[in-house]
C-alpha cells in the first residue's frame, strides 16, 4: 500500500468516525422508541409533563420531538403562544424541568 493510499484510508476512517460522532450527538427517536421508553417508565408522557406547568405551555402545540441532544434525552417542543410567538422548549423527559427555552426569530 502506498503512502498516499494509507493517508486516504486514514482520512476516510477519520471522516466516518467524525460523522458517527456527530450523528450520535443529536438523534431523533421514532414513535415506537418513545412509546417503549414510556411503557418501561424511563420517561414520562409529554401531556403529563406539560400539565405540571399549564401557563407556560399554553397555546397551540406545533411540533414535538424526542431526541438525544448532546448525549442527553430531551423532549423538544414548539408552541405558538397567544402573542403569536413560536416558543421552543427543551424538557427533561423524567422530571419535566425546562432545560432551555427560546423564542424563534422570523
Amino acid at each position: 500500500m502506498s503512502r498516499f493510499t494509507r493517508h486516504l484510508s486514514v482520512l476516510a476512517l477519520s471522516s466516518g468516525l467524525l460523522f458517527s460522532l456527530a450523528a450520535s450527538a443529536s438523534r431523533d427517536l421514532d414513535q415506537d422508541e418513545v412509546m417503549q421508553l414510556v411503557r418501561e417508565g424511563k420517561i414520562r408522557p409529554l401531556t403529563e409533563l406539560m400539565a405540571l406547568n399549564p401557563d407556560r405551555f399554553s397555546g397551540h402545540l406545533l411540533d414535538v420531538e424526542v431526541e438525544y441532544e448532546n448525549g442527553r434525552l430531551v423532549y423538544e417542543i414548539e408552541i405558538l403562544d397567544d402573542a403569536g410567538n413560536v416558543r421552543e422548549f427543551y424538557l427533561d423527559p423524567v422530571t419535566g424541568a425546562i432545560l432551555k427555552e427560546e423564542i424563534e426569530d422570523d
